[in-house]
């Protein structure tokens, strides 16, 4: 199994966050022995955010090895000829590292302001991904589209190989959405292992049926994730700044919230961490392993979380727990 880092994207109130300091922890990531870093996309928030394709851009920069990639990105929030370029010269930049993670999204405050409606953002999504893919792999496009047209267009320099495309969703329609249009399957952080178990066996059925060999074909898990000396000792360095996540998540409508009617309480979210000593994290880690996830991309830095502790947790995943997987 293969291990990232979801790095933190959020700016909030009075913290000391800044997105150069993502430089510092895609450099250690990087040294103690991680696959990948990953970033995702959020517009209109109070809070601020981090521009994934540009902060990507720099850590390519910065970095010999680690994946790069988003997760995930609103591919219908762009034109589709400007993103293929963007996504395209960072894979050139970082030597064919890019991988392409998109989503359709669920806040109606980041998406309509684009020009999507929020009925027809699947559609445009799918869209989207077509011309997207085409783009990177043929030498000239003609589409003719709902949403966008292009006549003879193309994108130079492509990619230096066929760019991965992850696709991210929690429903069985977007689960068997990634499984046809996309590379892999990104399993929300939100998801419990009861729903993993059952959303890993909606995915590999709809690979079958499509004609999909499952060794081509991945499931990369978004899990949060502290390591320290004890589940205690871990509760009580990131509690409040991991419920100030989810607080952030409930303002919002996020899906699982609602759907569980979940509360922003440790207790009930807890089934979903994998935090504690390196030990206990193995031990949660081992039981994704066998439901058959292929990549853990681990979230260590919430809203308002000091950088040097997410350094230091950074550090103990990479030698203490990585090396069990090995």
């Amino acid at each position: 199994m293969k291990f990232g880092v979801f790095l933190n994207q959020y700016y909030t109130p009075g913290d000391e966050f800044e997105a150069a300091g993502l430089y510092e922890q895609a450099e250690l990531i990087e040294d103690v022995g991680f696959d990948g870093v990953s970033l995702g996309e959020r517009h209109v928030h109070d809070e601020g955010v981090v521009e994934p394709i540009t902060a990507l851009s720099g850590i390519a920069a910065r970095t010999e090895t680690l994946d790069l990639s988003t997760m995930a990105m609103l591919p219908m929030l762009y034109n589709p000829l400007h993103l293929a370029e963007y996504i395209a010269m960072i894979d050139r930049l970082s030597g064919g590292r890019m991988h392409f993670g998109a989503a359709i999204g669920y806040r109606e405050r980041e998406i309509e302001p684009f020009g999507i409606d929020m009925e027809e953002r699947s559609k445009a999504m799918i869209e989207s991904l077509h011309v997207l893919k085409r783009l990177w792999s043929e030498e000239s496009v003609t589409h003719d589209g709902d949403q966008w047209s292009f006549e003879d267009v193309f994108v130079s320099p492509r990619p230096e190989r066929e760019l991965p495309v992850w696709i991210g969703g929690h429903a069985d329609i977007a689960i068997k959405r990634a499984a046809y249009r996309g590379d892999a399957w990104i399993a929300s952080a939100s998801s419990t292992t009861a729903d993993l178990e059952e959303q890993i066996d909606v995915y590999e059925s709809s690979l079958e049926e499509f004609d999909m060999d499952r060794e081509d074909n991945e499931v990369i898990l978004m899990r949060d994730c502290f390591v320290a000396d004890s589940v205690e000792e871990a509760k009580d360095t990131i509690e409040p700044y991991l419920l100030k996540l989810y607080q952030m998540y409930a303002r919002w409508g996020q899906t699982y919230m609602d759907e569980h009617e979940v509360e922003v309480d440790y207790d009930d979210l807890e089934e979903k961490f994998a935090i504690g000593s390196p030990a206990d994290c193995i031990e949660q880690l081992r039981e994704y392993e066998e439901l058959g996830v292929d990549q853990v991309y681990v979230r260590c830095q919430f809203p308002g979380q000091p950088h040097d502790t997410t350094l230091e947790t950074l550090e103990r995943f990479g030698d203490e727990v990585i090396p069990a997987f090995e």
